[in-house]
């Protein structure tokens, strides 16, 4: 077996579920202020979901450590865009919520 044959069985799948488990980690520790809703490049999160959840579901030719390492980088990209959209989303709703209760906010009383 060739050092490019390691490479591409072993290191490739290491660096897409290495990256996959680092977004995961961004989604839960970054503040949720820094999320954005898929535009530009950010729909490349749902292309690589779709590919690797088609191909850990659907590749019948496809062995079973690369089906499985394929499913895995699905769920941990799932995972973390429903992480981050949520935790967003939780942060709009307290920003809404201090920005009606501030004085300006509330109509003025004699």
């Amino acid at each position: 077996m060739s050092l490019w044959d390691v490479v591409g069985r072993i290191g490739i799948p290491l660096i897409v579920v290495g990256g996959a488990v680092a977004a995961v980690f961004v989604a839960t520790s970054e503040p949720p202020d820094r999320f954005s809703r898929p535009h530009g490049w950010q729909w490349a999160w749902v292309g690589l979901w779709l590919m690797t959840a088609g191909d850990a579901a659907f590749g019948d030719d496809r062995s079973s450590f690369e089906r499985g390492w394929k499913g895995a980088t699905a769920l941990l990209v799932a995972v973390a865009v429903v992480v981050a959209a949520r935790r967003h989303r939780r942060w709009r709703k307290h920003v809404r919520s201090t920005d009606d209760s501030t004085p300006a906010a509330r109509p003025h009383r004699r």
